[in-house]
């Protein structure tokens, strides 16, 4: 029982789990672009990031909202990517980059979000406002509804494909890059068949006679690259938001890379290629926390076996650095004394990544854990008098 008070009181563990050192050079793709970003998908955790904050012009990016409110309107059963769409006078004529459709003709939704996402047709993208709101007016407040929604203060649109109305402030499309990161995040995980036409390197309409290749450069060019959206007015800069999964030697998550305002196509490419380079060859998803391994054994003087092994009751894996320490600190309740049922919880398990505090997960015992006998504890009491 003193031991047990004794460890009770102290209450804490630390465990350290050290990775093998790769000490790997830190990028810097800050030079002559507005804002960057590389992150994790599924944590949220940023990997990289420059001036994410400032609101910056987004160009043809903000089809990522159009397709998002869109699909919002496709998975309520208002709309259906099959319907037929009659273009209007003011589609037809939006300028930019077109997929060239014409006034009084009729084509598929789906047809028109292919052109809006793999070869970034602004027509396209008005045709699909008018379809889902009516109005691109009402569909620019329906995109405007959906950013103050999913938290996004940055954002403010004033159309549906980024094309600017003129040269003043209030002509863009405008987000900061970590709204931007938000925006991605949740559009890749409500609505992931996205990647299914972002990946295509080349949009080709047999009806049409039309083919053309995707506005993504690294499409080919970064092995598993899938997507996202390109981006480009004078105001915005050239813009590449990029994403691809990691997979193999047991990994397996998903990049998200951001670069706003490169002042070259050669340099847009290559600042992202730098940026996803670094993600796949620097981190890893680690699994932090394991259910089926022993994280710590400990004494309660009144159980039958004495010490008892503790295991996470959870699993908590996230993206981290290779040369990142890992350390983990048991808290145990203030009382834990036998019997014990197998998943009992007795403590919490907080996990540190470089000495920051990431996560917390549970401790439990993993089997019934009897109490001793009158005889057994009687004999350890003594033993610990002497």
């Amino acid at each position: 029982m003193k031991n047990l008070r004794r460890m009770l009181s102290l209450c804490l563990l630390i465990i350290v789990l050290t990775n093998t050192l790769v000490f790997a050079a830190d990028i810097n793709v800050d030079e002559n672009i507005k804002g960057a970003l590389l992150g994790d998908f599924e944590s949220g955790e940023i990997l990289y990031e420059y001036n994410v904050n400032q609101q910056l012009a987004i160009g043809s990016i903000s089809k990522l909202m159009t397709y998002t409110v869109m699909m919002d309107k496709v998975s309520q059963g208002e709309i259906s990517l099959d319907d037929d769409v009659l273009i209007s006078g003011h589609a037809a004529a939006t300028e930019g980059s077109s997929f060239g459709i014409l006034a009084g003709e009729t084509i598929k939704l789906r047809t028109l979000v292919n052109g809006m996402l793999i070869t970034s047709g602004n027509d396209c993208a008005t045709a699909v406002a008018e379809h889902v709101g009516k109005t691109q007016d009402n569909f620019v407040n329906m995109m405007n509804a959906k950013a103050s929604e999913l938290g996004l203060l940055s954002a403010s649109f004033i159309n549906p494909h980024g094309l600017p109305i003129n040269d003043e402030e209030t002509g863009q499309n405008y987000m900061s890059v970590s709204d931007l990161y938000k925006l991605v995040q949740h559009v890749l995980g409500t609505y992931p068949e996205i990647l299914e036409i972002t990946k295509q390197p080349e949009l080709v309409v047999p009806e049409r006679n039309f083919s053309k290749p995707a506005t993504n450069p690294i499409l080919g060019i970064v092995e598993g690259a899938d997507g996202l959206k390109t981006g480009y007015t004078d105001k915005a800069g050239l813009c590449l938001v990029s994403t691809m999964p990691v997979k193999g030697s047991g990994q397996d998550f998903r990049l998200i890379g951001i670069i706003l305002g490169a002042q070259t196509h050669d340099d847009r490419l290559n600042k992202t290629i730098e940026l996803l380079d670094y993600g796949k060859n620097n981190f890893k998803k680690s699994k932090l926390t394991d259910v089926s391994e022993v994280i710590d054994k400990v004494y309660i003087s009144n159980s039958k076996t004495g010490k008892v092994n503790i295991f996470p009751a959870s699993e908590l894996s996230r993206v981290i650095k290779n040369e990142d320490v890992v350390t983990t600190k048991i808290t145990y309740n203030e009382s834990v004394k036998a019997p014990l049922s197998k998943g009992d919880i007795i403590g919490r398990i907080s996990i540190f990544v470089n000495g920051e505090e990431i996560g917390q997960v549970e401790a439990a015992v993993n089997d019934n854990i009897e109490k001793a006998n009158i005889l057994v504890r009687l004999g350890r009491f003594f033993k610990d008098l002497f």
